[in-house]
């Protein structure tokens, strides 16, 4: 992997931007000691985070499956309510405090990338098990695998309407069920081969036809997986080039996920994708075909081609560059990581990042949040990021605590100097990265009212131009 054999603070700071959420106090000087490739690797084979498992205890609702979560929504409806806070919450505590960031970066783009919307009726049941089991343990698996276990799963099922695709029957006169197109056309458009791989309306129809008969077993009671062969158009399809003879029934649909998930334009599609998420908001040619290149070799090895992005001179070279922004999400998790914040209760920060425009699990289109961090810049989010950023310095983020103070003096600073608690910040946080304007701007904040010293000065700099990007 040609990665960086000496590793400055910059490029560090950079590495874990891009493929966590950030460092939290001492992730840098770890970094820089251990070096980048075995960071990497650690990173690109998760291990246990006992810490994070203690954290996530308390959450006893995160493994129920759906049944089970319907079961109790049945007993009395205000259950769902808890359970969708445990899932919201644990979200929170995984990106502040879990070990394995990449991973978690990871859940949160192809989440995004394979969207369902928490509050559409049944995925509201539904989608901790989606993101438990079918997203969680594929990021790292091959895509084959991943889109089948996000494509077949009751939320996707429920979320496309693809419970609702049958053949057409003719009873009593009556034409009963009929083709809906939304998951046949979004598994083109959104998940594999992408809206300009060329395909026509007929292949959108022709893959609808595959996706008939599978559905869900009782969305109000059970909410499982259900092959249904009396609701499958089980005639001969044609799909984007891809010849699925009649009579096939169940495994229609998964000779056509085989055949798209190794695609060319899959392939295509699926590293821009990554290299927009990772590398910068128009990645070039150049990488995205080494990529894809990466991606048909391996028959869509999720984790050798992360490993070949990360190993990219272009990603290395965003170190260097302006940066990009950092989407709601980013941000809030970022700035909590800064400060070594000990979040307890995440209700507060989930606020925060719904207030950036980036609500949990609750992009309503199939089409997920944008991957550009430009589309993240606007006058009302930023309002809400610095007053943000504020709060948590000055300890009014409820249901979390940061000892600013006890930061700023292991970087070796006075809390009461604004000038010496900047220089402490610079180094502790950012590296010595900040800018000579930004450390002039806290160098000047005012010594006196009710908010201490070492709050404005956090404050100003977490809501700096510096953390506003990775």
């Amino acid at each position: 992997m040609p990665v960086p054999e000496t590793l400055g603070p910059r490029v560090a700071l950079h590495l874990l931007n891009r493929a966590g959420y950030g460092p939290r106090p001492g992730d840098l000087e770890s970094l820089l000691d251990t070096g980048p490739t075995k960071w990497i690797e650690e990173q690109l084979d998760p291990g246990s985070d006992p810490e994070l498992d203690t954290r996530l205890a308390g959450y006893t609702t995160l493994g129920y499956p759906t049944s089970q979560v319907l079961a109790l929504y049945n007993a009395d409806n205000r259950t769902v309510g808890v359970i969708l806070d445990e899932f919201l919450n644990a979200k929170v505590v995984r990106s502040v405090h879990g070990r394995n960031q990449l991973q978690e970066v990871l859940v949160d783009f192809w989440f995004n990338h394979f969207n369902v919307f928490v509050n559409d009726g049944f995925d509201r049941y539904s989608i901790s098990s989606y993101e438990r089991d079918a997203i969680r343990p594929n990021v790292f698996s091959s895509f084959r695998e991943l889109l089948g276990a996000a494509t077949l799963h009751p939320a996707m099922l429920y979320y496309l309407d693809n419970y609702l695709n049958t053949v057409p029957r003719v009873v009593s006169g009556r034409t009963l069920g009929g083709i809906n197109e939304n998951h046949g056309r979004e598994l083109l458009e959104l998940h594999t081969v992408g809206v300009d791989a060329g395909y026509t309306q007929t292949d959108v129809v022709e893959a609808s036809r595959c996706l008939t008969g599978h559905g869900i077993d009782n969305i109000g009671q059970t909410g499982n997986y259900l092959y249904r062969s009396a609701n499958h158009d089980n005639n001969a399809k044609q799909v984007f080039g891809l010849a699925v003879p009649g009579g096939g029934g169940e495994s229609d649909v998964q000779k056509l996920l085989d055949y798209l998930a190794v695609h060319p334009a899959t392939a295509r599609y699926i590293s821009k994708r990554l290299a927009q998420r990772f590398v910068a908001d128009d990645p070039s040619e150049a990488l995205v075909s080494r990529l894809a290149d990466v991606f048909l070799r391996t028959n869509g090895d999720l984790r050798e081609v992360t490993k070949a992005l990360f190993g990219s001179a272009e990603f290395w070279a965003e170190a260097f560059g302006a940066g990009k922004p950092k989407t709601g999400l980013e941000f809030v998790i970022s700035t909590l990581r800064a400060v070594g914040a000990n979040v307890q209760i995440p209700r507060t920060a989930r606020t925060a990042i719904q207030d950036s425009g980036m609500p949990l699990y609750a992009c309503n289109p199939p089409t997920g949040f944008s991957n550009r961090g430009a589309d993240w810049m606007n006058p009302s989010a930023q309002l809400y990021r610095m007053n943000f950023a504020l709060d948590l310095a000055a300890g009014r983020v409820a249901g979390v605590t940061a000892d600013v103070g006890g930061l700023i003096r292991s970087g070796g600073g006075d809390p009461g100097n604004p000038s010496s608690a900047a220089a402490a910040i610079n180094k502790v946080v950012f590296g010595r990265t900040l800018s000579a304007a930004s450390l002039a701007a806290a160098a000047r904040v005012t010594t006196s009212g009710s908010v201490s010293v070492q709050a404005r000065v956090a404050g100003l700099l977490l809501a700096g131009p510096e953390m506003q990007v990775r």
